[in-house]
């Protein structure tokens, strides 16, 4: 009785041809796997600005045209701005007095920047009186992990991972490129969303309007000012940060846009793989004609031969993919030391979609190469005749 046909005998008795496609097949795992984590270090480094900054505050530059004030309604600008005032008046008393809402400013704001690995993402933060900046970081959850809190005119505390990624310390002044030598850095802080905080200078700011502190039921400030007929649009010129509008900015230039990045590079190495994975199987299976013969001749069925060579390419292809999974674990170490932690950058290790889509990938292969595994065992012949 013949025993089955052994899937690892031609991989014991042939280490460097089995070595080299499991290296390659290794090394493409890995690239294909490293290059998601570089461009998710994006996304998940600026999830906490848009999914938890916003819960808890909202900005918004409202134009006269939300309040329905119109120029062409008046007859001199003193009349439209006294009708714009009063509006603008009645809109802020209407927040501060709604349940929803802990308190609203009427104030200035400065941008704080995030760069990822790739892009960068801008968010505001307000200018208020020394003594309001514990009661607001409070309603942040915001902790002082350093220096102190702002006590004099231009200054600001900064969560610990922005000063991180902007090369700032406490002493520095805060984006002297941007803002030059205005605002300094008297302190740290450390929040879910990030929070920075500060006071004014003079009337140097990057926007000037109503800062909300809000909640989960409040968030949406265009539907919050609806309740007060106040109708805010990008149409009328308004400018709202609230946690509708990030989302927005995540959904479109954000994760999608990473994650099309990420599909694009995905299917150029799957290309290249597959022409090199097939080319490489091709020569590596015309090698064995005569032994693939030899099995034939002794009794053995081409459906048994098939089997076999399935199981080979199966051992092959799942060692490949342990060793990138080796490979990978030891390339995101360096680069987390190396290049994230520096910067401030938050990296996922596990990305389920990513490794999803690479055992996908491999999957695909795996079928593309049933067809010269089909056309070899099809021209399977016994030695008597191999020379017909």
């Amino acid at each position: 009785m013949k025993s089955r046909l052994s899937a690892t005998g031609y991989i014991k008795n042939n280490k460097r041809t089995c070595f080299v496609l499991i290296l390659a097949l290794g090394l493409t795992f890995m690239a294909m796997y490293i290059i998601a984590f570089i461009l998710g270090a994006t996304t998940e480094s600026f999830r906490p600005i848009i999914f938890e900054y916003p819960r808890r505050i909202s900005f918004a530059e409202v134009t006269a045209n939300a309040y329905s004030v119109k120029r062409s309604d008046f007859e001199t600008i003193e009349e439209y701005a006294k009708a714009y005032g009063q509006e603008y008046k009645a809109f802020f008393e209407a927040l501060s007095n709604d349940p929803d809402v802990t308190k609203v400013y009427d104030t200035q704001f400065l941008n704080a920047t995030y760069n990822g690995v790739i892009g960068g993402i801008g968010y505001e933060f307000p200018l208020l009186p020394a003594e309001e900046i514990p009661f607001v970081a409070e309603h942040l959850g915001a902790v002082l992990t350093g220096g102190r809190m702002p006590e004099g005119e231009g200054e600001v505390v900064v969560d610990e991972i922005i000063l991180k990624n902007g090369k700032m310390k406490i002493g520095d002044w805060f984006l002297e490129n941007s803002y030059g030598q205005v605002f300094k850095v008297v302190g740290t802080l450390r929040s879910d969303g990030m929070a920075c905080l500060g006071t004014p200078r003079g009337r140097y700011n990057s926007g000037w309007g109503f800062v909300v502190l809000c909640n989960d039921n409040s968030k949406d400030f265009t539907k919050l000012a609806a309740k007060y007929g106040v109708h805010v649009s990008e149409e009328n010129g308004d400018n709202i940060s609230d946690a509708v509008t990030y989302k927005k900015l995540w959904d479109k230039d954000i994760a999608g846009t990473i994650d099309s990045v990420m599909k694009v590079i995905l299917l150029v190495v799957m290309i290249f793989l597959t022409i090199s994975v097939l080319i490489a199987y091709i020569s590596f299976m015309r090698n064995r004609v005569n032994e693939y013969c030899l099995y034939a001749s002794i009794g053995y069925s081409k459906g048994e031969i098939y089997g076999m060579i399935m199981r080979e390419m199966i051992i092959l292809f799942l060692s490949g993919i342990v060793l990138g999974v080796i490979t990978s674990l030891g390339m995101m170490k360096i680069l987390d030391v190396t290049v994230m932690e520096p910067r401030g950058l938050v990296s996922a290790w596990f990305m389920k979609d990513q490794l999803l889509r690479i055992l996908g990938a491999f999957a695909v292969i795996v079928g593309i190469l049933q067809i010269p595994v089909m056309l070899s065992v099809h021209k399977i012949k016994t030695i008597d005749l191999m020379e017909d």
